[in-house]
């Protein structure tokens, strides 16, 4: 979750994104405080499944790691949708959705993506 967490605040900002305010970011995102050393530590993870690469001081989010987030994001519907339809699980996954298609189609990053990146493996 945690992973997923710090690629979507990455993919929204762009690139060139630090350990420090994406900390930030999901502590207010999980009202808790999340450690910048633990986001630090994730980015070469993530980085190694193709989710993220570097860019100038930071990272910045990858074709492939929208791909990755899209599913993980579809499976948290999936398993938030277990016949369950509370008002909160359907707002939820409304949330969810828009996160999922905010995922999709081009954008301005792509175009910075190296040449010879494996695109096609999810």
């Amino acid at each position: 979750m945690l992973d997923l967490a710090i690629f979507l605040r990455v993919h929204r900002a762009g690139g060139g994104q630090q350990a420090g305010p994406v900390a930030a970011t999901l502590s207010q995102w999980f009202a808790c405080a999340i450690d910048p050393r633990d986001v630090e530590r994730a980015f070469p993870r993530m980085q190694e499944l193709g989710w993220l690469a570097p860019s100038g001081v930071g990272v910045r989010a990858t074709i492939a790691g929208r791909k990755h987030g899209r599913l993980h994001l579809r499976g948290i519907v999936r398993m938030l949708d277990q016949g369950t339809r509370m008002l909160d699980v359907a707002v939820m996954m409304s949330v969810l959705k828009l996160a999922m298609t905010e995922l999709d189609g081009e954008h301005p990053i792509d175009e910075n993506e190296d040449e010879d990146s494996d695109d096609d493996e999810v």
